[in-house]
């Protein structure tokens, strides 16, 4: 069910009303009927169900295990077991293909092949968001966080909830344990503080992306026919892409949910005016980094391997140089499983995971040369040009790596990024000719500029805020013309499917 369709704001006005009409006590069933709805709709079948039912049971049974034998030994092989379990069906799901590929030249070797094809299941939609949300509600239950929730419907719920299945944010449970399941009454600040990130979400999605979305696909599918100015605008058109995208999809769920009074987590800080890449991702994708950090990270940084691998190269190194070890071991494992956890291929291991590990050790280890020499050529590095150079040169570096995010394979990244350093031929001569008239880039430049400002002002505060602070004439205007705007400017309909969220295949 895609967010910008008529089908989900259906699904969303008929949902809303039954919530607030029944009992307040059935809130949370309805919910449940809901997700369960939006999870198969247009994509039941025995597999998805098996697949979904596998999770829920695996998860629900580890909780309530652990917390049956809190103060014995074999609590940990329930956790461990529960784990194995969700994640066996997540690889299954996901990265079974991208192993035979990675397997397929050494059995080459022996003079045989693998096919590829030999296993291609429909994953359920959500998988990467719920089986790792179920994963950290075992382990939740096992630190003592929270108890498990013995109501398997209520469980259920909270594994499925639906606004946040296509793009997140991951929710914990011991945080949305009470706001699913606790009465809501019907609240009209709820509802405008909604409807304002709904529509924001909107604009982000119909307005900016699906103009942007045309020029990207135009470079890419023939990227050989143009020189390196149109590769490394594409390459800067993909990453706001990307983010209008992202970002605007999680203001629309996050929108739905706060009308039913049922706050989620922010995913998103402004991530662009970020002057470091370390900066930018403590910005972007802001749950998926704190799941990782506490449930990869830094259990990781505390087993017996990384503590070994401590002691042994404290002894040759010193103190300082072996924590730099340690933490670098432990940072490219978790930013590989970023970058595989966003899709079982290699662009993305390496867009996403890879490259970005990289660009961190490097600030981490160049920072303080690069303060020395500042302060030696009298830079200040308070000042508003060098904070936007370091914001630029930033965003410059993200959207280098998107480009393997964006590629079909690795070669072909590659590739691009050769033809991205060529400069043969007239420069920008075809730009009103890749699908977006120079009128539709005048509404591009002018949203973006529009985007940008609304950034740097949810620096400083929420702008929901700020505009309901307005009097009630000039809020409405505002949003009246917001609403016009994504009616008139905006692309939508059958012949641009461009409006299928990018994140959805994850």
């Amino acid at each position: 069910m895609i967010l910008t369709s008529l089908t989900f704001l259906l699904f969303c006005v008929i949902t809303l009303l039954i919530y607030f009409l029944v009992p307040k006590k059935c809130q949370w069933f309805v919910l449940l009927l809901s997700s369960i709805f939006f999870l198969f709709y247009k994509n039941f079948n025995i597999g998805t169900f098996f697949y979904v039912l596998l999770t829920f049971l695996s998860a629900y049974f580890s909780a309530l295990f652990i917390e049956r034998y809190i103060n014995k030994k074999h609590t940990k092989w329930f956790l461990v077991g529960g784990i194995v379990l969700i994640l066996g069906q997540l690889i299954l799901l996901k990265y079974v293909n991208l192993i035979l590929i990675t397997i397929s030249p050494i059995w080459h070797l022996f003079g045989k092949s693998i096919n590829l094809n030999i296993f291609s299941p429909t994953a359920p939609i959500g998988v990467s968001y719920y089986s790792l949300i179920m994963i950290s509600y075992i382990v939740d239950v096992y630190r003592g966080m929270c108890k498990a929730q013995k109501n398997p419907l209520k469980c259920a719920l909270f594994m499925s909830y639906f606004p946040i299945l296509t793009s997140g944010p991951f929710i914990r449970y011991p945080d949305m344990k009470n706001k699913l399941y606790e009465k809501h009454k019907f609240n009209y600040d709820n509802l405008c503080r909604g409807l304002i990130r709904i529509i924001w979400g909107l604009f982000k999605i119909l307005v900016i992306s699906q103009r942007l979305a045309i020029f990207v696909n135009s470079i890419y599918a023939n990227y050989l026919s143009f020189n390196g100015i149109y590769i490394f605008l594409a390459a800067i058109f993909f990453t706001l892409q990307l983010y209008t995208n992202f970002s605007g999809s999680i203001d629309i769920i996050m929108g739905v949910s706060k009308i039913m009074g049922i706050e989620l987590p922010e995913n998103f800080h402004s991530p662009f005016f970020s002057k470091t890449i370390t900066e930018l991702w403590r910005n972007w994708h802001i749950t998926l980094g704190a799941w990782l950090k506490d449930y990869v990270f830094y259990p990781l940084m505390k087993s017996n391997i990384i503590q070994k691998i401590g002691t042994k190269t404290k002894k040759k190194f010193g103190k300082k140089v072996s924590k730099k070890i340690t933490l670098y071991i432990s940072m490219l494992i978790m930013w590989t499983l970023i970058g595989a956890w966003h899709n079982g291929a290699y662009t993305f291991i390496i867009g996403s995971g890879i490259l970005q590990f990289i660009y961190m050790v490097l600030e981490d280890l160049l920072a303080p040369i690069a303060s020395k020499v500042n302060k030696k050529l009298g830079i200040n590095q308070e000042t508003f040009g060098y904070k936007l150079y370091q914001c630029l040169r930033t965003f410059l570096l993200f959207s280098f790596a998107m480009i393997f995010f964006r590629a079909t394979s690795v070669a072909n990244a590659i590739d691009i990024i050769k033809h991205m350093f060529s400069f043969k031929g007239t420069v920008l001569t075809k730009l009103f000719s890749l699908g977006l008239t120079k009128a539709n880039f005048i509404v591009l430049i002018i949203s973006l500029i529009i985007l940008f400002v609304v950034e740097y002002l949810q620096l400083k505060g929420s702008v929901t805020d700020i505009i309901l602070e307005q009097n009630i004439v000039l809020r409405w205007t505002l949003l009246y013309l917001l609403i016009f705007a994504i009616l008139i400017f905006g692309m939508y309909g059958p012949g641009y499917d461009q409006t299928i969220f990018i994140y959805r295949q994850f």
